[in-house]
């Protein structure tokens, strides 16, 4: 990530995030899926696309953390593939994501894991923290509304 954290503007600008989290909290350990979407503009807003990253979560880490593993990472509703009409949407459709977590643990294994701890959290807000990076890496995500059963989408 941090080659393409690197990259400077107008190169790359980074927009609006939203995560969905969808938890069994009545399995042991605590099992379900974490989706991070992030609007990525590059050439100065020339092209756009969400950066959709899918994880696993494997289980609670105390009150506040979920342990998580990155699965994969794709670029989805590519304007650029947007103007290719329907050529451009199989091509969307049919590219599988890259396998991100299984390129970490090949450079260092481990890398494919996290805990995302959360700092506070209520009805309209939550500060989380990659356990990591505690004092380098804080989010504060604002509700955009409640998912249906174990869904929360932030």
């Amino acid at each position: 990530f941090g080659i393409t954290d690197a990259i400077p503007a107008p190169l790359k600008e980074v927009g609006p995030a939203t995560q969905t989290i969808d938890i069994d909290s009545t399995a042991r350990p605590v099992t379900g899926t974490f989706v991070s979407r992030v609007k990525v503009a590059t050439l100065g807003g020339a092209a756009t696309s969400m950066m959709t990253t899918r994880c696993t979560v494997l289980a609670a880490d105390g009150l506040d953390g979920l342990r998580l593993r990155v699965d994969s990472t794709k670029p989805e509703d590519s304007t650029v593939l947007k103007k290719l009409g329907p050529l451009g949407e199989l091509v969307n459709s049919s590219s599988p994501p890259f396998p991100s977590g299984e390129a970490l643990e090949r450079v260092a294994p481990g890398s494919s894991e996290v805990i995302l701890r959360t700092t506070y959290c209520d009805e309209g807000f939550r500060i989380t923290r990659n356990e990591d990076r505690l004092e380098e890496d804080v989010f504060v995500w604002r509700r955009v509304k409640f998912g249906s059963g174990n869904t929360l989408s932030l």
